[in-house]
């Protein structure tokens, strides 16, 4: 039985639980020890760009820039892979809306497209608007802490 998937030319990744976690003290994203490593690979090996599609709240696109800047690393995004609730009139994950825009803005068909994200419903939302995707496990005990 042949696959109807796609070859995948754009990974769009969730920030938070996804590629690390905020330190609640400073605010600065702390990347998880495997981040720069599979952002490399996806990007470098693979050869697969590279985006963001996250809900930044309260937080501006450029503020949500910034923490990837300072965590080291804005260097692997597409210039145009940077997708916020902010950029989509507030239309944030899981809705379908922010996937379609995100694929748009990057000139990729939706099914050429994957999600990667710690949230299931989020996962579920990507596939429902055509993406591919997948649920990254965020890091044993994540759930545990308070």
């Amino acid at each position: 039985m042949a696959s109807t998937q796609k070859q995948i030319a754009m990974a769009f990744f969730d920030i938070g639980g996804t590629l690390g976690e905020r330190d609640a003290a400073t605010g600065k994203l702390i990347p998880f020890p495997s981040t720069v490593s599979m952002l490399a690979t996806v990007r470098d090996v693979i050869g697969v760009r590279i985006g963001i599609i996250t809900t930044l709240g309260p937080l501006s696109n450029s503020q949500g820039r910034a923490l990837l800047e300072q965590a080291g690393l804005a260097g692997f995004l597409d210039p145009q892979g940077f997708v916020s609730e902010h950029d989509v009139g507030e239309v944030a994950k899981p809705r379908r809306a922010i996937y379609e825009f995100a694929a748009h803005r990057v000139g990729v068909p939706i099914d050429r497209c994957l999600y990667v994200g710690e949230n299931m419903l989020e996962v579920l939302g990507a596939m429902a608007a055509g993406m591919q995707a997948v649920l990254k496990p965020s890091p044993p005990g994540r759930e545990l802490q308070v």
